[in-house]
């Protein structure tokens, strides 16, 4: 579901004004996103072009080609070892640390939002038995539903920045 959905946001010809990406988990590691053993996910990830495995630092750094990405997480061991390990500075990808009460999860996107109890790590994704939401679409409720996620994350963001 993640990599489907994070195809489908790079695949985006338009970006909405002020609408950022937002990364919210407590700990962040590089995991594989994308199996790109036959090139599938080159142009989508153009700084990666020929890894078999594309990982999530670099689908944020495609995404903040696009458009702004706002990472909030907290200064875990697995979130200093991703940051320390990206080269952001040619993209809109900007971070936020947050103090140990920091627990919500989510990635929000223009297209859908991401929520649960699920870290943006590998054991995150792929081994933990992990309760999630996946909000997209147009009907009333998830429209709703996404802008109540984009109001929360900028309140967040803001108050992070003081």
């Amino acid at each position: 579901l993640l990599s489907s959905a994070l195809a489908c946001t790079l695949m985006r010809t338009y970006w909405p004004k002020n609408q950022a990406v937002y990364v919210c988990s407590p700990w962040i590691s590089d995991f594989p996103v994308f199996d790109n053993r036959y090139g599938q996910f080159d142009a989508l990830v153009p700084q990666a072009r020929g890894a078999s495995k594309i990982r999530l630092g670099a689908v944020l750094g495609a995404l903040g080609a696009l458009g702004p990405v706002r990472i909030v997480s907290k200064q875990t061991e697995a979130t200093r070892q991703f940051l320390a390990a990206q080269e952001f500075s040619q993209r809109d990808v900007q971070v936020r640390l947050a103090g140990d009460e920091l627990h919500e999860k989510g990635l929000l996107t223009p297209d859908f939002y991401l929520e649960g109890s699920m870290n943006l790590t590998y054991s995150g994704v792929h081994i933990n038995q992990e309760k999630v939401s996946f909000h997209a679409g147009s009907d009333r409720p998830v429209v709703q539903r996404m802008a109540a996620a984009y109001a929360e994350l900028n309140r967040r963001w803001d108050q992070l920045a003081q």
